[in-house]
């Protein structure tokens, strides 16, 4: 968010007074409006992190709810908890799986926003191609028939760290580092 907004006060000096008060408008609008969401990063969210140990995540007490994950994974199956803790931000839908007690995936259908400002819900399809691309990282979209959508796909150079699914334009899934499916 600092950087954020070191960006706009440049743009808004660029831009003389006018500028500078339609910048910081719509900045302040960013901030209390889509901005209260929590920030989904490229390597987790809050306190947690791809590759935190269970115990440790568990412990931030934003996960709740703990059960198997999809039976096709093989054995050991992986474990998914809701992101519906006590000291999980209120409004957030999504899980969290671990793998062999490992963070792994993180998967959201509603209360968070990318570090580059897709939010969902509200995001589209166009708009996270854009915006990950803006922010220096590669992003394909892809229609799938088995799933009847569309699977986005943004690499930080050639690994994968966010994905993306829709069926419409809007974004319904918005996942760190994959969307995970189970066939």
């Amino acid at each position: 968010m600092t950087r954020r907004i070191g960006h706009t006060l440049r743009r808004a000096a660029r831009l003389g007074a006018s500028g500078a008060i339609l910048l910081l408008a719509a900045g302040s609008a960013w901030a209390d409006g889509r901005g209260s969401s929590p920030v989904l990063r490229l390597d987790g969210i809050g306190p947690l992190r791809l590759g935190m140990g269970r115990a440790e995540a568990v412990a931030t007490g934003w996960l709740s709810d703990p059960g198997p994950g999809c039976e096709l994974g093989g054995p050991p199956l992986p474990v998914v908890y809701k992101l519906k803790g006590p000291k999980a931000p209120a409004g957030i839908v999504g899980t969290a799986q671990f793998e062999q007690g490992t963070l792994r995936v993180f998967a959201f259908s509603a209360g968070v926003r990318t570090s580059f400002g897709v939010a969902i819900p509200g995001g589209t399809v166009g708009d996270l191609l854009k915006r990950a691309r803006a922010a220096g990282l590669s992003a394909t979209s892809v229609y799938d028939e088995t799933f009847a959508g569309r699977f986005v796909t943004v690499n930080q150079k050639d690994k994968q760290v966010l994905g993306a699914f829709a069926t419409k334009s809007a974004i319904e899934t918005i996942a760190v580092p994959y969307v995970p499916v189970c066939e």
